[in-house]
């Protein structure tokens, strides 16, 4: 995806990131052969965004627009990515990679519709440094490098043990709830559905799956691939598991589940292309860069 010497920018749409990690992080990515360079307002607070709506927005304009940019690389999730949506382009934004997860998901729901292309789903760059796992390190830098990666592993999870094929879309389950009813609300038709969580209890669980089958989101779906639920455990002295509650949510949608993936919000966080081909069954989650 990337030449030596490319240029990242960094940006923060959404929660304010922990600027040493983000350092570290600079420093990690200046190592592997580019540049990088920090957006204005980055370092901004505003409530619990790294700046208001509006300077948020605006570097995330120039970020995917500027002259001299290669690729854009979140600094942190939270939340707030949402309120940048409506100022984006329908239309001629090219397809510079642009890297991170969690809210990240709301801007690839956009992004993948209007342009498509290099949407990595992976590590934010505050934590690529210090809370990552070198395995996770490893695959996006290959990524970025264009070089083959192998399929993230999975485990039959419900419904028929078949392989898929389609469009790889999805992310953070409640950010792709939070979009039900918006114009960048999930479009599950012929895709694999990746999910993911963190620190939502099993009932929210639930009810946020049901909030994308009762949206029609997952109309159409192929396939649905869990990620990790970091900390959604059960409260103690619940007589049912997480597991329970993913599938009987899940089960009724007579689709091949897949489970395990190694994404998300754990250590190791495997990075995927959100909008590209990719298929889903006994041998993982692949796609044309895998190996």
């Amino acid at each position: 995806m990337l030449k030596r010497n490319a240029t990242v920018a960094v940006v923060a749409p959404a929660g304010i990131p922990q600027l040493a990690g983000v350092a570290a992080g600079v420093k990690l990515v200046k190592s592997w052969g580019y540049e990088v360079i920090l957006a204005p307002n980055v370092e901004k607070q505003h409530h619990f965004t790294a700046g208001t709506a509006e300077e948020r927005t605006q570097d995330l304009l120039w970020a995917l627009t500027a002259e001299g940019i290669d690729a854009v690389w979140l600094a942190r999730g939270g939340y707030g990515c949402m309120h940048c949506l409506p100022s984006l382009p329908r239309e001629g934004l090219d397809r510079r990679p642009v890297i991170g997860c969690s809210d990240a998901t709301a801007l690839f729901a956009a992004l993948v519709t209007s342009r498509g292309g290099h949407l990595v789903h992976g590590p934010m760059l505050e934590t690529i440094a210090t809370k990552v796992d070198d395995a996770t390190r490893e695959r996006i830098r290959a990524m970025l490098a264009g070089d083959a990666v192998a399929p993230i592993a999975a485990q039959h999870f419900a419904g028929p043990k078949e392989e898929v094929r389609g469009r790889v879309v999805g992310g953070n389950l409640c950010v792709l709830a939070s979009l039900a009813g918006t114009p960048w609300a999930l479009d599950a038709r012929g895709a694999i559905v990746v999910l993911e969580e963190v620190t939502e209890v099993p009932y929210r669980v639930d009810r946020l799956i049901m909030q994308l089958r009762l949206s029609g989101a997952l109309d159409g779906a192929v396939g649905i691939a869990l990620g990790d639920f970091v900390k959604c455990e059960p409260p103690e002295g619940a007589r049912y598991e997480l597991t329970d509650v993913l599938r009987e949510a899940l089960e009724p949608l007579g689709l091949p589940v897949w489970s395990r993936l190694t994404l998300g919000h754990d250590k190791r966080n495997l990075a995927f292309c959100v909008g590209e081909e990719g298929t889903l069954g006994p041998g993982g989650l692949s796609q044309a860069r895998s190996a």
